[in-house]
């Protein structure tokens, strides 16, 4: 019987336990905008109205895979202009590894960058998502 390298055992075992935890918290496209990886992902999307408009505040719902994720901060900044809000939303837990963030206000069109900062195991990530304001 030949025998593989343990490497390959190692690489296997890695992509198994990634696949798993991946199936252990699917995320879905009623979820919303997946952004992360196999460890850490979040999904958001828009809810109270249909779209985001210029001026108006808006609400975002927030899910995170694994569960245990904590969501410390929501922020946007428009790069070109460096800039951001110019108002600190609310994060409001709605359950295990869900959240409502109300309070968002782009005051102008652009190219907006919205940021979520997540801590789990032990250290802190954040995910971002390009957004264009019509």
């Amino acid at each position: 019987m030949k025998r593989l390298p343990l490497i390959r055992y190692v690489v296997a075992a890695s992509l198994c336990a990634a696949i798993g935890a991946a199936l252990a918290c699917p995320l879905v496209a009623e979820d919303g905008d997946v952004l992360g990886g196999t460890d850490l992902r979040l999904a958001w999307k828009l809810v109270e109205r249909p779209a985001i408009e210029v001026s108006e505040t808006f609400a975002i719902d927030v899910r995170a895979c694994p569960a245990d994720a904590e969501l410390i901060r929501v922020d946007a900044v428009m790069p070109a202009h460096r800039h951001g809000m110019n108002y600190k939303p609310s994060i409001e837990v709605v359950g295990p590894g869900r959240w409502r963030v109300r309070g968002l206000l782009w005051h102008m069109r652009g190219t907006w960058e919205l940021s979520f900062e997540l801590r789990h195991a032990g250290s802190v990530r954040t995910l971002r998502r390009g957004i264009e304001l019509q």
